[in-house]
């Protein structure tokens, strides 16, 4: 729950910051907060007469599950997970308070000159109001302690044959440890948007509100959202463009999820614990077993935005064994300087496995076709099956595979849709091609070796790239992620936008936005916790 004390005025650091960092810095000082929330949410006693109320400031209002927000200055004392928030973002522990030179230093990020007023509040790598980068760990909040797994939920994982639980993803899907150019096209990609998803203020508030959760079981909506964007991004055809032409489907929140016809995520957290780890390789291991009959080689990846780990299950006649990475690091620090992690890399590779179900999928989501008489509509859906090689009453040669994969590089990738339906031959080199990203109608091909100078700028980097792209067999070079203030460059510019429920692209000839994806339908953001929380704002 959480009570509001209004100031009108005097909010900066200097002023009403440091009067609520004495209060709770005083003796006894959490003690004395604790009783008197406790007693004022059980009636027991008036706001008005609490002995936490500032001068200057109004009265607690009737407590309320909703987080407040949209004020300059926000200090926030979480009495449940003892952390002292400003402007909703996690900074000092309470148990471990800094004095009052070093809290107004490791806000404002650097010393204060004397007599002057913090305007501006110290900022990480992606924008968001943080905790300088200076603060010492035992002044910096805590993360709580992992949950205690009960050991049935290890049943399967102690049952069943681990041939290997550190097993390096290159050795699961029996692939070179090094990158391939496709495959590198499809990292850079994901970790634009990853990047993009960090970007975003209420977003990266979330983030950080998930690695305070206590389990799994506490994840909001929104929060469930993010993670299930993250996790299943990569897996999905690999076509954005505005929603007259591509949109993907809505996946609706449950404890599994199948991103593809052999792959289900589970979103999870403290994976970087060894029992949460097992114990999310248990669930994902029953749910493969519950809904997959036929013998195969299976995955599954636990995610908690922060980690992920894959597990693959062989599954024979006779046998089933399992194995899984480690918890690999998912999103970067929100201080790093690299937007690359083992996690970004590992579901990117996982996600650029061939696909046979790819064709079906990608006819899904494209929701543009050119206009056509109703018998070649007739004569596309009988060849849509494959059952027929060759349209019937047309006679011609047929053209070896690696040239009609050469042809298929020219059209639209739309176009390709309608290739795909000619024949096998031309579905398989349909297919080749749109494993390939697609944004706006080109073909991402390459990324360059180096970072150009115009992305270093403000970490612009960790939020966008530059790819070499094709369109119509024309080579151009794309920046995917980059604003049009970003930058002076002459490449084409293709701006994005993520929130929790859709990713927007941006039309570059009319500037007008266009949401291409969604991860979950928007939904009202509420705490569902039952914090006991005094925010005291301007």
């Amino acid at each position: 729950m959480y009570l509001q004390s209004h100031h009108g005025c005097g909010g900066y650091a200097e002023g009403l910051g440091l009067k609520v960092l004495r209060l709770i810095r005083q003796p006894n000082g959490i003690a004395t907060y604790r009783q008197e929330f406790g007693e004022m949410l059980d009636g027991l006693k008036s706001p008005s007469h609490s002995l936490l109320h500032i001068e200057n400031g109004d009265d607690f209002d009737t407590p309320s599950r909703e987080r407040p927000g949209g004020y300059m200055w926000t200090y926030e004392i979480d009495l449940d997970r003892n952390i002292f928030h400003i402007n909703g973002m996690p900074f000092f522990s309470l148990e471990c308070l800094p004095d009052d030179d070093a809290f107004l230093q490791y806000i404002a990020d650097g010393p204060i000159p004397e007599n002057a007023y913090i305007d501006h509040l110290s900022r990480d790598h992606y924008g968001h109001v943080a905790c300088s980068s200076l603060c010492p760990p035992e002044h910096k909040y805590k993360k709580p302690t992992p949950p205690i797994v009960d050991d049935s939920d290890l049943a399967t994982y102690q049952s069943l044959m681990c041939t290997g639980s550190q097993v390096a993803l290159s050795d699961m899907l029996a692939i070179s440890d090094v990158l391939s150019q496709d495959e590198h096209v499809r990292v850079s990609l994901l970790e634009v948007m990853i990047g993009q998803r960090m970007v975003g203020s209420d977003v990266g508030k979330e983030i950080h509100e998930i690695e305070l959760l206590n389990d799994h079981n506490q994840l909001t909506d929104n929060q469930w959202s993010i993670a299930c964007f993250m996790a299943g991004i990569a897996f999905v055809p690999q076509m954005f463009d505005n929603i007259w032409r591509v949109r993907h489907p809505k996946p609706k929140r449950k404890e599994f999820t199948w991103v593809r016809e052999d792959t289900v995520v589970f979103i999870a957290t403290h994976l970087h614990d060894e029992r949460c780890l097992q114990a999310s390789v248990s669930r994902l291991i029953n749910a493969i077993l519950e809904k997959k009959d036929n013998p195969g080689h299976y995955f599954g990846i636990a995610f908690s935005v922060h980690h992920c780990a894959v597990v693959k299950v062989v599954k024979d006649a006779h046998t089933i064994t399992f194995s899984h990475t480690n918890a690999l690091q998912f999103i970067p620090s929100f201080y790093a300087h690299s937007p690359s992690t083992p996690g970004i890399t590992a579901l990117a590779r996982l996600g650029h496995r061939i696909d046979p179900a790819l064709f079906e999928r990608a006819m899904k989501v494209c929701r543009y076709n050119p206009p056509m008489s109703i018998k070649t509509k007739k004569l596309l859906a009988q060849e849509a099956d494959g059952s027929d090689d060759v349209p019937p009453n047309i006679t011609c040669p047929t053209l070896p595979l690696e040239l009609w994969r050469e042809i298929a590089l020219y059209p639209h990738y739309l176009d390709l849709i309608t290739i795909g339906l000619v024949s096998k031959l031309c579905r398989g080199a349909a297919l080749a091609v749109l494993r390939y990203p697609h944004f706006c109608g080109y073909r991402l091909a390459a990324v360059p070796k180096k970072i150009p100078k115009y992305l270093q700028k403000k970490h612009i980097f960790m939020r966008a790239a530059c790819f070499s792209a094709v369109q119509a067999g024309i080579p151009t070079t794309l920046d995917v992620g980059v604003e049009f203030h970003d930058t002076l460059s002459e490449n084409t510019i293709i701006p994005l936008r993520i929130n929790y429920s859709s990713l927007y692209v941006q039309d570059v000839v009319t500037n007008w936005w266009w949401w291409t994806l969604l991860s979950i339908a928007a939904c009202k953001m509420t705490d569902s916790s039952n914090n006991k929380n005094m925010q005291t704002q301007k």
